[in-house]
């Protein structure tokens, strides 16, 4: 319901926008594509407050102004790439679920292949070694 309510908010808002002519110029969207976009957009991002939801699932406050920003932002004509640099700036790159790779975020990306390298090669050494021994106690025995 409360989605209902914050949808025909920003169509209302949308509306009165394009009616008024405050359209930038940038990009022009149909109502579609905006609520189109800016689901995409929710969907891809973080909730700053949520733990472990996205934007268009989070029932909280920062959540609701995010989207409101979001719609906005399309009603301006900016694009999606425009609107998730300008959440970035503001929110620091923990707000994107696929942060892109950089110095800061090398370890995040580096660290499980570097760790699952490594256990490979532990059991495959450990591996070679029990049957090293194996070989060796068979032998002495004969």
């Amino acid at each position: 319901m409360m989605r209902t309510m914050i949808l025909l908010l920003l169509l209302s808002l949308s509306m009165s926008a394009v009616a008024a002519g405050t359209s930038t110029g940038k990009n022009s969207y149909t109502q579609d594509q905006i609520r189109d976009l800016g689901f995409e957009i929710s969907h891809e991002l973080r909730c700053p407050m949520s733990v472990n939801q996205n934007l268009f699932d989070s029932q909280a406050p920062i959540a609701h102004e995010l989207k409101a920003q979001i719609f906005l932002m399309l009603e301006q004509g900016e694009s999606k790439q425009a609107i998730i640099e300008f959440l970035v700036q503001r929110y620091g790159e923990k707000i994107k679920y696929q942060p892109s790779f950089s110095t800061a975020t090398a370890i995040l990306w580096l660290g499980p292949i570097f760790l699952l390298l490594t256990i490979i090669a532990t059991a495959t050494m450990l591996i070679r070694e029990q049957h090293k021994h194996q070989r060796n106690n068979g032998k002495s025995y004969e």
